[in-house]
């Protein structure tokens, strides 16, 4: 019986779409940062708790920007830019 539960299992997994490619964006400091992410020419914003971690960050690729020095980078959808002395990097994998 248990050959049969694992059967749609198989056929379901074949079609789910494949993994998305998404990005990191990660504060090293203590202190918050706001910032806007504009995603196809659409500015969004938020804020980045000190010594915190977002995943799944601009899934298309966006511009970054940190509101108070506003410092901008270019971020991809693979890309794992970090906060690091109120400075944004791009971190080598």
């Amino acid at each position: 019986m248990k050959r049969f539960a694992f059967i749609p299992m198989v056929v379901l997994a074949l079609f789910l779409p494949p993994v998305l490619q998404a990005g990191t964006f990660e504060n090293t400091d203590p202190d918050d940062y706001k910032y806007e992410a504009i995603i196809h020419g659409v500015p969004t914003y938020g804020t980045l708790y000190g010594n915190s971690t977002l995943y799944g960050f601009c899934n298309n690729g966006c511009v970054l920007k940190l509101i108070a020095s506003g410092q901008t980078i270019q971020m991809g959808p693979n890309d794992h830019v970090v906060i690091n002395d109120g400075t944004l990097q791009r971190q080598d994998d």
